[in-house]
């Protein structure tokens, strides 16, 4: 039942695992049948937001260290919005304790999705801002494209995943490949990319983003 322990595990997207934990537990006791589909709804939910969060941070962060300051203000911002929605749910701004074996700890307050619903289309706006300064940017692309590429097999040998597996090109997604919850009722797809390079990286994450907003 500690399960602010797994809010740390990765502070900037710490629901995913919390849900991550939840779902091994309930496996080892036999109880992956019984959880409330709508927790399992509201799971999903809230991983998915904090997957955003996870890439505007990683996004915004990487255009700052190349020296582009304004996309990494623009992206915070948009982080902001969803920590707010966040901390509504589970009383804490940044370390989110609100699964719990078997479900989560009570529902989604009133009004929250119609807030979530709203501050989604203001970050789609936002995305489209950011991606305009950003993807033909002469010295963005230059430090990113071609920069850290693994080939395939490079990246499937050493065991890569998530995202920076996905820019090489490798079609895996826990979500599609080993579904669990609600996700085989979702429609979304998997973002690829072709050169394993820091750019597509980029482009993968932000292509997420979008995905995650439309589930």
């Amino acid at each position: 039942q500690v399960f602010p322990y797994t809010d740390r595990l990765n502070y900037v997207s710490p629901m995913i695992n919390n849900v991550g934990y939840a779902m091994a537990v309930e496996k080892l006791l036999g109880i992956t049948k019984d959880i409330p589909r709508r927790a399992e709804y509201v799971r999903v939910i809230v991983s998915e937001v904090s997957r955003i969060t996870d890439h505007l941070t990683c996004v915004g962060a990487s255009a700052m260290e190349l020296g582009g300051f304004t996309p990494f203000l623009y992206f915070l911002k948009a982080r902001e919005w969803l920590y707010v929605l966040l901390e509504e749910v589970s009383g804490a701004r940044l370390t989110h304790s609100y699964v719990r074996v078997g479900g989560v700890s009570k529902d989604l307050p009133d009004g929250w999705l119609d807030k979530l619903l709203a501050k989604l289309d203001e970050i789609e706006a936002v995305m489209v801002e950011v991606e305009t300064m950003l993807n033909n940017n002469k010295i963005f692309r230059d430090r990113m494209a071609g920069v850290g590429a693994f080939s395939k097999e490079d990246a499937i040998s050493y065991g890569l995943t998530g995202p920076v597996g996905r820019a090489c090109g490798i079609d895996y997604d826990v979500r599609k490949d080993f579904p669990y919850s609600v996700y085989p009722e979702l429609e979304f797809d998997v973002p690829l990319g072709t050169t394993g390079d820091c750019y597509d990286r980029y482009l993968v994450r932000v292509e997420e983003i979008k995905k995650s907003i439309r589930i």
